[in-house]
């Protein structure tokens, strides 16, 4: 068995890093995954269509209290329907008989709307801070290791 391992010098050695590997495997994972959380906000914002400025200004990250996850999004309550789109709804008023709009003829009771094509944002944003997902994951693990 000497022959295939030496003195057990590489197999202790190797026992030793993979001892010390699960605390930095943690520190870098959180690190990994503060920064996609960060690049999915930075390309949400590049990509989000600009009207107001409004649904872009509200995209934000919060990072799971322990650093192994993270929601990304805007608080913006229309946020999703500009995601996914929204199917042809009937506008009504909320606090008075009518609607009316400049350039409206004359106020309605209701409005019948189209619905609006999905515009993503926040899906190809995600999908374009993990694109390299699986290098830095072998790089984790190849830091990991090092003495």
């Amino acid at each position: 068995m000497s022959e295939l391992f030496g003195d057990f010098e590489d197999l202790d050695r190797l026992i030793v890093d993979l001892g010390q590997a699960g605390p930095k495997v943690e520190a870098l994972t959180r690190t990994v995954v503060a920064k996609t959380g960060h690049d999915t906000v930075a390309f949400g914002q590049e990509l989000a269509p600009v009207d107001t400025g409004n649904l872009k200004s509200t995209i934000g990250v919060d990072i799971i209290d322990d650093g192994s996850g993270f929601e990304a999004g805007p608080t913006a309550e229309y946020g999703a329907d500009v995601e996914y789109g929204t199917k042809a709804h009937v506008i009504r008023p909320r606090n008075k008989k009518a609607l009316f709009w400049p350039g409206a003829d004359h106020p309605v009771a209701q409005v019948n709307h189209p619905g609006t094509a999905p515009q993503p944002y926040m899906r190809p944003a995600f999908e374009k801070a993990t694109a390299d997902l699986d290098d830095i994951v072998a790089q984790v693990g190849i830091k990991a290791l090092e003495p």
